[in-house]
């Protein structure tokens, strides 16, 4: 199944498998990733998040991550505390909701 119907069927377990996936092959197959982001992405997994993956430009910036809600407090917390011990400083959290996109407003 695609991320296309499986996001249109409510799939999220399969979105979030192949998140993971798309993060290794743009980290090992295409090494745009660096241990930064490999390292959140890991500790996602083990945090029980449903997917994560790099997102943007690559070389450096961001992942995104689809997590339970019951989920996200402790995850945030042990990706911040991983992140510390592992490079000095917390990394940034941005907290995003997922939304209809981009649409065209009728006024």
């Amino acid at each position: 199944m695609d991320v296309c119907a499986a996001l249109e069927a409510g799939d999220l377990e399969t979105v979030g498998a192949r998140m993971y996936e798309t993060h290794w092959g743009m980290s090992k197959d295409y090494e745009v990733s660096c241990e930064e982001l490999d390292l959140l992405a890991t500790v996602a997994k083990e945090c029980g998040v449903t997917g994560s993956r790099i997102m943007g430009g690559g070389f450096g910036g961001c992942t995104i991550n689809l997590v339970k809600a019951e989920l996200y407090d402790a995850f945030i917390a042990t990706a911040k505390e991983k992140f510390n011990a592992a490079y000095g400083h917390e990394p940034k959290v941005y907290d995003v909701v997922i939304s209809d996109g981009a649409r065209k407003l009728e006024i």
